[in-house]
């Protein structure tokens, strides 16, 4: 062991009369965490490269499994190890890296393309500009229950099956012979082996799924119904804002409203009432249907 130390120096005492472990993982964990004598300064980087390449598609170490000698050497080393350092000294808090992350020049910068700087660097290793990439499948869900208002925020309990729950897609089960096809569209991984950096495919069947899935429409209508509880006035910044985090421009503006009419004149031809509710449903679909709300730019 490094500097001598043996397994024994990481035990944690049992409680008094305890017999049903051995506090073995105890004692992993305490080792995990040693930054002096253990595995702390090599957790410290795991994690920080994990969390950064959870917000920017790419980590420091491009290997997120691999820090070894056969994996990826770190593109900025110094700030990888600025980083950890600062991880550890602020008691291991993930949220506060999360935040130190997403306020950092480098993640609020543009993601405009540049022939000049790409001829240097194409794959955009040094982080010349923000790399736009697509949600995973969770996220996408997740973000559609909360433009409908219709996601369940309740923490904890137990998991399940049903595809049609409105509580955050970590508590889906897991049964092979079960899988969630929405998220299987989305590239959900395989839950059986370790995935470092999970796959992103584009396939026909994922713009299929959102223009004619039962639950996509569900969802639609509930943010349709969010949208016409808005001064009418308001209505379209509201739906654009909700959905792509944007205030729309006037030609936006314009081209939305010759759309709600005419489709609201459509359904109506067809028997569906005044329209209003079906067109902004329509409306509504096509906004989360669309690349800005799938994807981070």
């Amino acid at each position: 062991m490094r500097n001598g130390y043996t397994p024994q120096h990481w035990q944690v005492p049992k409680p008094e009369g305890w017999t049903r472990t051995s506090f073995h993982r105890a004692a992993l964990a305490e080792w995990l965490m040693d930054v002096e004598n253990g595995a702390g300064n090599l957790a410290a980087r795991v994690i920080v490269n994990r969390i950064w390449q959870h917000h920017f598609g790419r980590g420091i170490v491009a290997t997120p499994s691999d820090f070894g000698s056969q994996g990826e050497p770190p593109t900025h080393p110094e700030l990888l190890e600025w980083l950890a350092t600062d991880l550890v000294h602020h008691g291991w808090r993930l949220k506060r890296l999360h935040k130190l992350i997403m306020t950092s020049a480098v993640y609020m910068q543009s993601s405009r393309y540049d022939e000049q700087r790409a001829s240097v660097d194409r794959e955009n290793h040094l982080l010349w500009r923000f790399s736009p990439r697509r949600l995973e499948a969770e996220p996408i869900r997740d973000a559609m229950l909360a433009v409908s208002g219709m996601l369940d925020t309740t923490m904890y309990g137990p998991g399940t099956l049903d595809p049609n729950m409105r509580r955050r897609s970590i508590y889906f089960f897991i049964k092979r012979s079960q899988l969630i096809p929405m998220m299987m569209l989305f590239d959900w991984p395989e839950h059986l082996v370790g995935i470092g950096q999970r796959a992103t495919t584009t396939v026909a069947p994922q713009a299929l799924a959102l223009m004619n899935s039962p639950q996509c429409r569900q969802y639609a209508r509930g943010f349709a119904e969010r949208v016409l509880a808005q001064p009418e006035s308001q209505r379209l910044a509201y739906a654009f804002l909700a959905a792509w985090t944007r205030i729309p421009g006037d030609e936006q503006i314009l081209q939305a409203r010759r759309f709600l009419e005419e489709q609201a004149l459509r359904h109506q031809q067809a028997g569906n009432g005044d329209g209003t509710l079906a067109a902004w449903t329509d409306f509504c679909q096509a906004l989360i249907s669309a690349s800005p709300f799938l994807y981070v730019e």
